[in-house]
């Protein structure tokens, strides 16, 4: 699997919320009931939302206050159970004005990022992140998975408007990239196809050359040096014992496919060798959904 490099957004978080608060407080009442990319929900819903991770995070990891748990038998059976809430939430919600959802979220928002930067970095981390395949997480990566969470939904937000913003700035996206690539090994494990290789380029400043190798021990995943890239995809191809297999994908259309933000049919990438295992590619999920 990925070596697992620290993924530090605890300088970078405070900003993240600051350009949200901004954008929200130039919006009229109708451009908060503009729909997003996710079919149903609204800029208003998105940001009620955000809220609910905010508060229900501090409830659990900080306050140490459960409700009932779940019963929960299988990987569906957790994301109906996220979904639920999240459903709820959201429905509760509809009453509250786009100004008192403008406190909450800069109040939330502010004590979430407060709290996080008290976790031991290498300390083991309330919950997993699932979508990396991991079965326990030490807190550096799930404050990193919460801060994909936020960047994404504001992304989503800001599409739905039409207004960029700053979020593909190198210190705002980066890490969204290096979190984001490490749910494709998952992807790959659930194929029956047990050897063989995969490039996979993700173009942009932020992205990279990713090199997926399957055999019958297992996974590696490795991301080559930049002045390596080309050289050694050049290597694999003229291997004649090596079947190869790329894709090439934008940054900015990676994330959209591995959130859910684009039908999986409308993705805009470029695949060359097995079908079978190209193809997998577009299974690669890196939200509970």
């Amino acid at each position: 699997m990925m070596e697992q490099k620290v993924i530090n957004v605890l300088t970078v978080f405070p900003a993240l919320n600051a350009e949200l608060l901004g954008l929200l407080q130039s919006l009229d009442n109708a451009a908060w009931e503009q729909e997003t990319c996710l079919k149903g929900r609204r800029v208003k819903d998105l940001v009620s939302h955000l809220i609910d991770t905010s508060l229900r995070r501090l409830a659990m990891d900080r306050d140490g206050y459960f409700t009932a748990p779940p019963e929960i038998h299988s990987h569906q059976d957790l994301v109906d159970f996220i979904q639920s809430q999240n459903n709820a939430w959201m429905q509760a919600t509809q009453r509250l004005s786009p100004q008192i959802l403008l406190s909450l979220l800069q109040s939330s928002g502010d004590e979430l990022v407060d709290f996080l930067a008290t976790l031991d970095p290498q300390g083991k981390a309330l919950f997993p992140v699932n979508w990396a395949g991991e079965s326990e997480s030490e807190n550096w990566f799930d404050i990193a998975r919460e801060y994909t969470e936020k960047w994404h939904h504001q992304m989503q937000i800001r599409e739905a408007l039409g207004i960029e913003g700053r979020l593909y700035e190198k210190a705002f996206f980066q890490p969204i990239i290096d979190c984001f690539v490490r749910a494709i090994p998952v992807a790959y494990a659930a194929i029956p196809e047990s050897a063989f290789t995969l490039n996979i380029l993700i173009s942009g400043d932020c992205g990279g050359h990713y090199v997926l190798q399957k055999s019958e021990q297992g996974i590696v995943f490795t991301l080559s040096a930049p002045d390596q890239t080309e050289g050694s995809l050049a290597e694999l191809t003229a291997s004649p014992e090596t079947a190869v297999n790329t894709i090439r994908i934008d940054q900015k259309e990676f994330w959209r496919l591995v959130t859910n933000s684009k039908p999986k049919a409308h993705i805009d990438y470029e695949a060359e060798g097995d079908e079978r295992i190209t193809r997998q590619f577009l299974s690669v999920v890196a939200v509970m959904s």
